[in-house]
């Protein structure tokens, strides 16, 4: 009696859990196991680096011929790659996982998901924790604080908020644009292969300005695939190379802003498509 008196007066013996707790927990547990194996955690953080570490010789390399890529200098170049590294470690340490979206549809496990009192979406995001990742994201701050002394910038407070809030919706445009592209697993059948070619668009292409591709690969790179929104429009604001622009001003002056919409409509998008859901097992 005393049990359900208690029951009535709060509506529920339990509180739920809000989802940043949950997906906290999630990570956090995760983030556990991963510590297991030490040496492997310090060897593919080892070979991130060196993966991305390639990409820079070669950006080096052409800039020692060169001396500078469309009118930017070796220190901007470098501080747009640092930019785009860093704004990719913050998408791959917290939604890296969308990579096993194929996996987890063709191999039932989303059916696991569904029975869970967790949101599926979050219970694949932190299934695994890549440390590699962690390569990313450190090569990628390290790049950008040492390229931020070599360039002609007022470091104001605001500008410098400015780029903290940019690196992050460079990260949020990323995961948002990957999640959408996973939902298309649930009718499409795995499209990993193109999520791939996606990936390296952005690796290959985000490392410098966009001048160089022309106004019409340079819109392609902004509205069809969201490169630009991910570094180099913010940049052109930190950097005063907004005579590069070919969108307008106000557009690169709020595109930090783009990471959270298009997470938002990302994760609409591959919540539709996974209504479409068949598992395996019928």
């Amino acid at each position: 009696m005393a049990d359900a008196a208690t029951t009535s007066r709060t509506g529920t013996l339990a509180r739920p859990v809000p989802p940043w707790r949950t997906y906290l927990v999630l990570l956090q547990s995760t983030w556990r196991s991963m510590r297991v194996y030490r040496v492997n955690l310090f060897m593919l953080i080892l070979a991130s680096f060196a993966i991305q570490g390639t990409q820079l010789a070669f950006i080096g390399v052409l800039l020692g011929t060169f001396g500078a890529i469309a009118d930017w200098t070796v220190g901007e170049v470098a501080f747009l790659y640092g930019l785009r590294l860093t704004a990719h470690g913050v998408c791959t340490i917290n939604f890296g996982q969308h990579a096993l979206s194929a996996y987890a549809v063709r191999n039932g496990d989303w059916d696991r998901f569904l029975l869970r009192p967790a949101g599926p979406l979050m219970q694949m995001l932190t299934r695994y924790f890549n440390p590699g990742t962690i390569g990313d994201l450190v090569l990628g701050l390290v790049i950008l604080t040492t390229a931020a002394s070599m360039v002609e910038a007022a470091w104001t407070p605001g500008k410098i908020l400015f780029l903290i809030i940019a690196a992050l919706g460079g990260g949020l445009v990323e995961a948002g644009l990957q999640i959408a592209l996973s939902g298309l697993d649930f009718r499409w059948g795995p499209v990993t292969q193109i999520k791939f070619t996606i990936d390296r668009v952005l690796t290959d292409f985000g490392a410098y300005p966009m001048a160089i591709f022309g106004t019409a690969g340079t819109w392609l790179l902004t509205f069809l695939i969201p490169l630009a929104f991910m570094a180099y429009l913010p940049a052109t604001i930190i950097l005063d190379h907004t005579e590069d622009l070919v969108v307008p001003l106000w557009l690169a002056q709020l595109s930090p802003l783009a990471g959270p919409v298009i997470l938002a409509a990302g994760i609409t998008f591959f919540r539709f498509m996974s209504r479409y859901y068949s598992s395996p097992g019928h």
